[in-house]
């Protein structure tokens, strides 16, 4: 049974489609702790990504224009 409170846990291959970037660039971004993961498995294990997480990330990491004059 789910409840409406479960965190949704997506996939490397879906955190690199919706982040637009590539699976090795998302796998760096976790090795490196910019990014946290869960870790199935142990270190070489499949990796899932808490949604709540991921737009955390993106704003922790949202670029701001540059404004010039």
């Amino acid at each position: 049974m789910t409840t409406g409170t479960a965190s949704q846990l997506l996939t490397l291959e879906e955190v690199a489609g919706y982040l637009r970037v590539s699976k090795a660039t998302v796998r760096r971004w976790t090795n490196s702790g910019k990014l946290p993961c869960y870790r199935l498995g142990g270190k070489a294990g499949r990796r899932l990504f808490s949604l709540e997480q991921i737009q955390q990330f993106l704003t922790a990491n949202e670029q701001k224009p540059v404004v010039t004059t």
